[in-house]
């Protein structure tokens, strides 16, 4: 199942790409909004590229937007995410709301075991709703 990684510092996506790598997901990375307007192809153009071939997003909200405040904001490209029917791991300090089987909110830099936990139970959560849906259709 492909995961779209967004990542503004490249030591962590890198250390967060091999994880999900060994670990057998197909990756796609981005480093988020970056110079010089730090506006995402996804905010100009309604849809993100990259999303588009992901089922499910791992999104930290310390994108470099948000350092410079200035361009497409981190809660920008969550709600687009979300709203396009993507499951999304958020990377963040803060808390907030989590919707179950679609967004889930962990701290940043996450533990090893605790980022893969999440997102495989995504993925479980993803597979199990298109097979009701499947069996759905086909009743």
């Amino acid at each position: 199942m492909p995961v779209l990684l967004v990542e503004a510092d490249s030591e962590e996506r890198r250390r967060l790409a091999m994880w999900l790598d060994d670990d057998g997901f197909a990756l796609l990375t981005c480093p988020g909004p970056i110079e010089p307007d730090y506006t995402c192809i996804g905010d100009r153009t309604g849809a993100c590229p990259l999303a588009a071939e992901a089922s499910i997003v791992v999104l930290d909200m310390s994108l470099d937007s948000e350092a410079v405040v200035m361009g497409t904001a981190a809660e920008d490209l969550l709600g687009m995410y979300l709203l396009s029917g993507h499951r999304v791991v958020v990377l963040g300090s803060r808390g907030g709301e989590e919707i179950p089987g679609q967004l889930v909110r962990l701290r940043r830099h996450p533990r090893h075991d605790e980022l893969l936990g999440t997102v495989r139970s995504l993925v479980a959560g993803e597979a199990y709703r298109a097979t009701r849906q499947s069996l759905g259709d086909s009743l």
